[in-house]
């Protein structure tokens, strides 16, 4: 495993970090074979870029963009004809001698963040509202069996996701 973290604040309050992470994730089965694990994406890279504006002595206005890249998520094949002969309308059956054999697309995912922050003698309060996968990228989180259309599908993880949030600090 490899793993690089660089990170430096500028003194006007520009603000970067850039995360990289190359990895294997194995595990050996009962069966005395050693296979990849869910997890084993192989590689993660991060960066952050941020600004903070100064509007007053005590009120601050922060802007974030958080860029993601990873391999992409390990699984295990399906058995279509297991699948659709076996079991109730949501059976999905997979080749478990071939577990996490297949990977998917890369993942890609950004997000934006605005936030205010006001700073008093005791206290500092932080309003953010926060743009989760901005570009609505669509990746996989897994695959099913499915028996009505009698196809393997994909089911993908959130697409934009807009969310508020509010700190306090004391």
């Amino acid at each position: 495993m490899f793993a690089f973290d660089a990170g430096i604040r500028y003194s006007k309050g520009y603000y970067y970090l850039f995360t990289a992470s190359l990895f294997e994730s194995k595990y050996t089965g009962s069966d005395g074979v050693e296979r990849n694990t869910a997890f084993n994406g192989n590689y993660v890279f991060n960066t952050l870029v941020g600004k903070e504006f100064k509007l007053s002595e005590d009120k601050s206005l922060v802007l974030d963009v958080k860029v993601t890249f990873a391999g992409g998520k390990r699984y295990t094949p399906i058995d279509e004809v297991a699948s659709l002969t076996q079991g109730g309308n949501f059976t999905t059956v997979y080749f478990e001698n071939q577990a996490y054999s297949k990977q998917f697309e890369p993942y890609l995912k950004a997000d934006v963040k605005i936030g205010f922050k006001l700073d008093r003698k005791k206290i500092t309060q932080e309003w953010q509202f926060f743009i989760e996968n901005v570009t609505n990228q669509k990746n996989v989180l897994m695959q099913s069996y499915s028996k009505s259309k009698q196809a393997i599908v994909n089911t993908y993880q959130l697409g934009i996701f807009p969310m508020m949030q509010y700190k306090l600090y004391f």
